[in-house]
């Protein structure tokens, strides 16, 4: 018989070392490692662990619940069919591109949930911390364990790796757009999350981040998805461009801030190359709602683009997102926004009649309502209601005949 497993049935794996040829996981079979369990996989080739039929699953949730995979210095693509314990399946894609240095080397995998405030961490973790402060609220409340052991040259890899999309790993109390996630790995040499330094392509559409080059040099075993425009040392909860008497008045509003130095208003013409339009100092360090102003005075005629730079004391540097306006003659205004009670409200100041499109969105993306408004020159107040929300982030996006808004709105 050739040597060839396939498992069609629900399999438990305790304290038994598992080695075999080829592992074939059939029709939705599981394969559940517990209790510091490991599979052991003596074959190099990037079959030697597949799937067939409706397709098959592999449980880990623990750091130490491990596949150990022989892989040497072979190249290839090497799917691990990662399955959360909710029956979520979050599968890991290994593409080796190159071979590293080490015939026997082998690689460690496994991957677990994790509390919202990501404990337990994983055993060469030390903290989940960005300028002393924890930013767990920003990361994905799982671990993938992903060591290239034994190799004294490390292989370059490119990752893909897919997460759960439920609430139980980025909602709850977490502060996460699913479409910013990027990927992060814990540098063990200094001890710390290396940022800015994040890995991959968001694809949030399919739960996924993709196109994760890691180079050798790069290659740790610990990896998070982190919301790219965090960690941060300042919690912003607004960033507003308003036209205001053929200026653009930009505002924004912090709700804690730590060793903030300054900001930078950086504008651009394409949303692509950005410059400097501003500098405003911080408040240090500060656990109150702080607000910010200051002026456009020399707008484009078409859609002007603006972006929110802060800078510690340290110099540290983070963005925050991309914002839009116009301030055409035929352009609208939007102002003084209230989300509260599950009702949004804002005014609408035009010198044309035209209808609005209205679309109120979740963090991830996902439209809640909409809704065409038409308004008349002049003042015009919009209200909609029977929002059901509870407290996360939301956008809101307005469309007119030739100008849009967009802004970034916090739900109570």
């Amino acid at each position: 018989m050739k040597n060839l497993l396939t498992i069609l049935v629900f399999v438990s794996f305790s304290t038994c070392v598992f080695a075999q040829g080829r592992m074939v996981i059939n029709n939705g079979g599981f394969v559940v490692i517990d209790n510091s369990a490991f599979i052991v996989l003596q074959n190099p080739n990037a079959n030697a662990l597949t799937t067939a039929g409706t397709g098959g699953n592999i449980v880990s949730e623990d750091e130490t619940d491990v596949i150990k995979w022989e892989i040497g210095i072979s190249t290839g693509i090497y799917t691990i069919p990662w399955t959360t314990a909710s029956g979520v399946r979050i599968p890991l894609v290994i593409n080796k591109t190159s071979t590293g240095t080490g015939a026997n080397a082998e690689f460690i995998l496994s991957t677990y949930e994790t509390s919202d405030m990501n404990v337990p961490y994983p055993s060469a973790v030390t903290n989940m911390n960005y300028n002393t402060v924890n930013h767990s609220l920003f990361v994905a409340d799982r671990f993938w364990h992903i060591n290239a052991l034994s190799y004294t040259a490390k292989p370059n890899v490119t990752l893909s790796i897919a997460y759960d999309p439920n609430p139980n790993e980025i909602g709850g109390t977490n502060t996460i757009i699913e479409s910013n996630l990027l990927a992060q790995r814990f540098n063990t040499g200094v001890s710390h999350w290396e940022a800015p330094l994040l890995f991959g392509i968001n694809n949030a559409p399919a739960d996924r981040v993709d196109n994760i080059i890691v180079p050798a040099a790069d290659f740790y075993e610990d990896w998070i998805l982190v919301d790219r425009t965090n960690p941060l040392p300042v919690t912003l909860t607004s960033f507003d461009a308003d036209c205001n008497g053929g200026e653009v008045e930009l505002t924004w509003t912090t709700s804690s801030e730590i060793n903030n130095d300054y900001f930078v208003v950086e504008k651009s013409y394409d949303a692509v190359n950005f410059f400097d339009l501003v500098t405003i100092h911080g408040n240090g360090n500060s656990n109150v709602t702080n607000h910010y102003s200051t002026y456009d005075t020399n707008p484009s005629n078409g859609t002007t683009y603006y972006r929110l730079k802060q800078v510690d004391f340290d110099g540290g540097e983070s963005y925050h997102q991309i914002i839009s306006t116009s301030c055409n003659t035929n352009g609208f205004e939007v102002e003084n926004l209230t989300l509260n009670n599950n009702t949004l409200s804002f005014n609408v100041s035009t010198n044309i009649g035209e209808v609005l499109n209205v679309y109120f969105y979740d963090y991830r993306g996902r439209l809640i309502k909409s809704q065409a408004e038409y308004v008349v020159e002049g003042n015009n107040t919009i209200e909609i209601n029977n929002l059901n929300l509870s407290p996360s982030i939301y956008m809101l996006s307005i469309i007119g005949e030739k100008n849009s808004y967009s802004t970034k709105l916090l739900g109570k």
